[in-house]
């Protein structure tokens, strides 16, 4: 029996950028995905408290159906349209 061993890091040299800063955070919308792993919930609702005390922001809070999968690219399409950031989590 052959094994394959697939190795998901990026090499050096991939061309790949972060996304810009936003300018700031005030009265924007940011999205939570919750990965649907245990606890991942109550981190984002953390994160989400403080951004919204502290710059006043919108909250739009996603959950995947599952941490095993991808994220269903219907639920990519709609934080990549309804919100200014996306903060992402995975639970214990």
């Amino acid at each position: 029996m052959d094994v394959v061993i697939l190795d998901p890091t990026i090499k050096n040299g991939a061309d790949v950028k972060p996304a810009a800063r936003l300018s700031s955070l005030d009265g924007r919308t940011i999205g939570f995905l919750d990965n649907s792993k245990e606890k991942a919930d109550v981190f984002l609702a953390a994160v989400a408290k403080a951004l919204t005390e502290r710059f006043k922001v919108k909250t739009l809070v996603r959950r995947k159906p599952t941490y095993s999968r991808v994220a269903p690219q219907a639920l990519i399409a709609d934080l990549r349209e309804s919100c200014d950031a996306v903060v992402t989590a995975m639970g214990a």
